[in-house]
């Protein structure tokens, strides 16, 4: 099989050289066979892998939301080779699209059906070469009007929780992860909900019926004219009770 990679000059899908994935589809395979238990990964996709379809589990273009301003986000997305790693998420962009237009270049997971109450953690393992990122667990519910099936889509929800984000520095609080160049590759991690939570919080908390993971590279430090990555693998979502 030959895996997909993103054009980012062209915004279409190109077919990269053979590699070898047999290990990680097996994987993969495994995984979404076994989604449904407490433990397991509940992302689709999670380490990039699928060779048959670009981003499968993933949404990256958003032109069916009406948003301009996120328009043309799919042709900043790819999926690629950094170092040793292959096949990883790949967000791409300069200046004008972390701080200005569309505020970012972002990737949103299909969403997961979850039961009430339970907690959760994220996991992810990143690098950037400047941008930096807000990555986090979102809570959605049927839009009025939809009749709920089998396979909803992005736009057929309306949010209505945001969790805690990932911080892959020292500092735990902010809008931004804090990710840096000179961290290379790093893994951090998000459990969620809190153990105490008001009424309040607990009432709109179980009216979640989805969860999304969120990646948005946004903000960062580059130079003049320099376009950035931000680069995501291995994105685990976990029911832990």
């Amino acid at each position: 099989m030959t895996p997909h990679i993103f054009n980012f000059s062209g915004c279409r899908a190109l077919h990269a050289r053979r590699l070898t994935l047999h290990v990680l589809l097996a994987a993969g395979f495994l995984l979404a066979s076994s989604a449904a238990w407490a433990g397991s990964n509940l992302v689709a996709n999670a380490h990039f892998g699928d060779t048959n379809e670009f981003l499968r589990g993933w949404k990256f273009n958003y032109e069916d939301t009406g948003n301009t301003l996120m328009a043309s986000n799919h042709c900043y997305v790819a999926i690629t080779n950094e170092g040793t790693r292959h096949h990883v998420l790949d967000l791409r962009a300069e200046s004008n699209l972390l701080s200005w237009v569309g505020q970012g270049v972002t990737v949103d997971s299909d969403p997961i059906a979850v039961a009430p109450g339970g907690r959760y953690k994220l996991t992810v393992t990143a690098k950037t070469t400047g941008a930096d990122c807000r990555i986090l667990v979102e809570g959605y519910r049927w839009r009025p009007g939809i009749k709920p099936h089998a396979h909803p889509k992005l736009r057929e929800l309306r949010k209505c929780y945001r969790f805690a984000q990932v911080y892959f520095g020292a500092e735990k609080t902010g809008t931004k992860g804090g990710i840096e160049p000179a961290q290379g590759w790093t893994q951090a991690s998000q459990t969620f909900p809190d153990v105490k939570m008001t009424k309040l919080a607990r009432d709109n908390y179980d009216k979640i019926q989805f969860l999304v993971v969120h990646i948005l590279a946004i903000d960062g430090t580059w130079k003049p004219y320099e376009w950035v990555h931000l680069y995501v693998d291995d994105v685990i979502l976990e029911r832990i009770n």
